[in-house]
């Protein structure tokens, strides 16, 4: 039996190029990756496309999308020029409030409402074009420019996928900007769960790819490696890989209520939240050997760290998202609660089982209109960016109903005075006064 080992960012080789080998043992240089400082954004790796004598992934071309490897959460983020937008839909899967708020974060845009015939569970954005795909509860996908509704579609969803937090026809969706495709997670009939390709040039729809085991909540995309990460409540992470042609691999981890993907783009180290638990489980990609079969399975070096702070979480940690282009990143509870942590990953990978190398944890506190903030519903109210006018990460929030958004310096926080020796960030720290932590309105 054949296995490949999948590179997904920098290390393994003496230097900074990761190396794939093939049935026949033949090392290839797919890509190269700059490691960075702790606590500093970085900026975007060096990519080397490759050709392979097997059915690896291929390397695409730097610039690393804005939106490169966030997961398909309630929320986008769209990154053009110094203008940073995030599109935030009003419902969920268990709250139907149509529209969509465009709600500008950086910049000179102007704040809008676009109005949908139908609930709106979640955006992605590409910031190559400005579009943004919107998928609703039941089969519409709405395409937007700016504040305007340009295309309503209609997605293979043929059945409702069943969640913790609720069902959906359409659950989720995230933007491939270099390949211009948007990827939906539907619901469907007969296996319960699916992948869905959109042709964002053509506006066309491929048939669904059945998932072996279910998606996951919260599904990510790599438009480096071309695989879609989705680890799901069953306790199975599960891994499609999009090209050359569509494949599955299963690894059955046996860890329940795997809740939301994430992955550093950079180095190929993948998480996964855990609902009701205070852990992540965090893997490094670059190590994966993937077996083909119907379905194929996977294997890589990994581990469930468990952090005592993210006890505070409403619900575990649910949403999480690492700012592209960095390795720090947002780790969030849901339905309720205004804890939040803030992580810091490897600067590379490649050798080793990865872990969180530090952490911090804070409440978000009361925001502008006097009320506490809580948490929003699924599918998890939470993204990352890096942005283009400072370079430093910030992490976006919404609260339940969406009042506002809570814009987080992620770096800023992990370096706040902290009650020695936990990672709780002191109550001598003041979030909005320090500027770690920012409100902007939703409406």
């Amino acid at each position: 039996m054949s296995s490949i080992l999948v590179i997904g960012g920098c290390g393994g080789d003496n230097g900074n190029n990761a190396v794939v080998r093939g049935p026949t043992g033949t090392p290839t240089v797919t890509r190269t990756a700059t490691p960075t400082p702790t606590h500093t954004a970085t900026p975007t790796p060096t990519t080397t496309p490759t050709a392979t004598p097997t059915a690896t992934p291929t390397a695409t071309p730097t610039p690393m999308p804005p939106n490169a490897c966030v997961p398909s959460s309630s929320l986008s983020v769209l990154v053009q020029s110094t203008n940073v937008d995030s599109y935030v839909p009003n419902g969920s899967w268990s709250e139907t409030r149509p529209n969509v708020q465009l709600v500008p974060i950086e910049g000179s845009d102007t704040r809008a409402t676009i109005t949908t015939p139908q609930t709106v569970n979640s955006c992605s954005s590409n910031s190559t074009t400005g579009e943004t795909v919107c998928t609703a509860n039941n089969t519409d996908v709405y395409l937007i420019n700016g504040s305007t509704l340009t295309s309503t579609l209609t997605s293979g969803a043929t059945g409702s996928a069943s969640f913790s937090g609720g069902l959906c026809k359409n659950c989720g969706v995230i933007v491939d900007a270099a390949a211009n495709t948007a990827w939906l997670s539907i619901g469907t009939s007969n296996t319960g769960s699916a992948y869905q390709s959109l042709d964002l040039g053509t506006g066309t729809f491929a048939a669904p790819i059945d998932s072996a085991t279910g998606v996951s909540e919260d599904i990510a995309l790599d438009p480096i490696l071309h695989l879609i990460l989705s680890p799901n409540e069953a306790g199975t992470f599960e891994i499609l890989q999009t090209q050359p042609t569509a494949s599955l691999f299963e690894n059955n981890l046996a860890i329940k209520n795997m809740d939301s993907a994430a992955e550093d783009c950079t180095t190929g180290i993948a998480l996964s939240t855990i609902e009701f638990a205070d852990q992540l489980f965090i893997t490094d990609l670059t190590q994966a050997k993937l077996t083909p079969g119907s379905p194929g399975s996977w294997t890589a070096p990994n581990q469930t760290q468990t952090f005592n702070e993210f006890g505070a979480f409403a619900n575990g940690t649910d949403g999480i998202a690492i700012a592209p282009g960095t390795h720090l990143g947002i780790v969030t509870g849901e339905f309720g609660g205004s804890s939040f942590g803030v992580i810091q990953l490897p600067a590379s990978g490649g050798i080793g089982t990865p872990k969180v190398l530090d952490w911090a944890v804070a409440k978000l506190p009361t925001m502008p209109n006097g009320n506490a903030f809580a948490t929003g519903q699924d599918p998890h109210p939470v993204t990352a960016y890096m942005s283009p006018t400072s370079g430093k990460a910030f992490a976006l929030i919404v609260d339940d109903p969406r009042d506002y958004i809570a814009v987080i310096d992620l770096q800023a926080l992990l370096l706040a005075q902290r009650n020695s020796p936990t990672h709780f960030v002191s109550s001598s720290v003041d979030l909005l006064a320090t500027g770690i932590v920012k409100y902007v309105s939703v409406n």
